[in-house]
């Protein structure tokens, strides 16, 4: 057999042994979900730390001109100069605030038009640390978000 023989064994030897190590590669991508919601509170979580991160022009990106963004019922603001003015106002009285991403659940309607989540959001505001569990579905329209419809309750924080 000369040194150029293909030698099938060694082939199929190599194709397992590259499976298993591309295997976590994989994994890990396909566990990265990225739609309008996981990118906007990537975003999000970054903004915050810019003085001037959260402007009617940034939230544009994620959200449509009358999105509304409704917390346990109420509705906290309505269209993007108010989206702007809300997270503005939680800047400026907390010294923290992180939406914990990969979120513990989310999954999409069969339609495509409700993101379903369940997060951790974690703040810090006068020297207090909270955490606060939320699920909740965010409304997509024409591939942004044009409802976020949370439930926010107080969670223990993580030590």
């Amino acid at each position: 057999m000369s040194a150029f023989s293909i030698n099938h064994r060694s082939i199929a030897a190599g194709a397992c042994l590259l499976l298993v190590l591309l295997t976590p590669v994989f994994a890990a991508a396909a566990a990265v979900r990225h739609d309008v919601l996981v990118d906007m509170f990537v975003w999000w979580n970054a903004a915050y730390k810019q003085k001037d991160g959260f402007t009617e022009a940034a939230f544009s990106k994620y959200f449509t001109d009358d999105a509304i963004l409704r917390v346990n019922g109420s509705d906290r603001s309505k269209g993007l100069k108010d989206l702007a003015a809300h997270f503005r106002t939680i800047q400026a009285r907390s010294e923290s605030v992180e939406i914990e991403l990969p979120f513990i659940d989310e999954f999409a309607s069969a339609s495509g038009d409700r993101i379903f989540t369940h997060h951790f959001v974690k703040a810090r505001e006068k020297g207090q640390d909270s955490r606060e569990r939320v699920m909740g579905y965010a409304a997509i329209r024409d591939g942004k978000i044009s409802l976020i419809n949370f439930v926010s309750v107080p969670d223990s924080v993580a030590k």
